[in-house]
């Protein structure tokens, strides 16, 4: 087993257990998030019932006392302002990508992996650089064993089919080198064309808390590699705890 599988296993078991990820490093884009101005200290209680964690550079740092049952480090290589909406102090007035590690700055700070936002309705230029960044990524990260997680974001003004635009950047995302790949639901027919595409593992990001429970169900029949999460979970209706003992069962216990 080389190094990048054996990294890919911190975080995606290969014991027929489904991965739970969540991504903590919105606030590069956004600021100190709600219960996060304290980040190593609001985490603790989480880290034990996730696979991985995704963090800013700095925050990653911060998080030095885990313990081997804790959730593998990941860190986010780019930094976006298309996370800002209207209500934003500074909302954007053009969407912004910038690449802030290189695949050598992310090992030695001792990540697990590599998390890259493809972006997708927006300007070309945009991306264009998105496709050239995840090439990049991908080839620095195959020479270190570093894997490089891509996370598909149709969130452009000019998408008009979501569906189609996940199907478009998975398929951009598989192409470049991908080693994980993060499917936004696209609707059941999006999906199971993503699902009889990709050749490595991927991760469903929910809708909602509220329409997680079916999408979710019909990723596992579709060979979903585990669920992606994002900031806004860290105060759902259900408990991440629980949430975790529900991904975590192999289908027999399931069934």
């Amino acid at each position: 087993m080389n190094s990048l599988d054996y990294r890919l296993k911190e975080f995606i078991p290969d014991t027929g257990r489904h991965a739970l990820l969540l991504d903590a490093s919105a606030g590069l884009s956004l600021g100190a998030l709600p219960g996060l101005e304290d980040f190593s200290t609001a985490l603790q209680h989480v880290l034990p019932h996730l696979d991985g964690l995704v963090c800013s550079p700095g925050h990653l740092r911060r998080l030095g006392n885990r313990t081997r049952t804790d959730a593998a480090l990941l860190v986010r290589v780019d930094w976006t302002n298309t996370l800002r909406g209207a209500a934003f102090p500074l909302p954007p007035d053009t969407a912004t990508r910038v690449s802030i590690l290189e695949a050598d700055d992310a090992l030695e700070l001792g990540a697990s992996g590599m998390v890259l936002s493809f972006l997708l309705g927006y300007e070309e230029a945009v991306e264009a650089a998105c496709l050239k960044a995840t090439v990049q990524l991908a080839l620095e990260g195959k020479d270190l064993e570093l894997p490089l997680l891509v996370e598909v974001c149709p969130s452009g003004p000019r998408v008009t089919m979501p569906g189609k635009a996940v199907e478009l950047g998975a398929s951009y995302a598989l192409e470049s080198g991908a080693d994980v790949i993060i499917v936004p639901h696209p609707g059941p027919d999006s999906l199971k064309t993503v699902a009889a595409m990709l050749s490595v593992p991927w991760l469903l990001k929910p809708t909602s808390a509220k329409s997680y429970a079916g999408e979710w169900e019909t990723a596992l029949g579709l060979g979903a590699a585990g669920l992606w999460l994002d900031h806004t979970w860290l105060e759902p209706a259900m408990p991440l705890a629980e949430l975790a003992e529900r991904v975590h069962k192999t289908p027999e216990e399931a069934s």
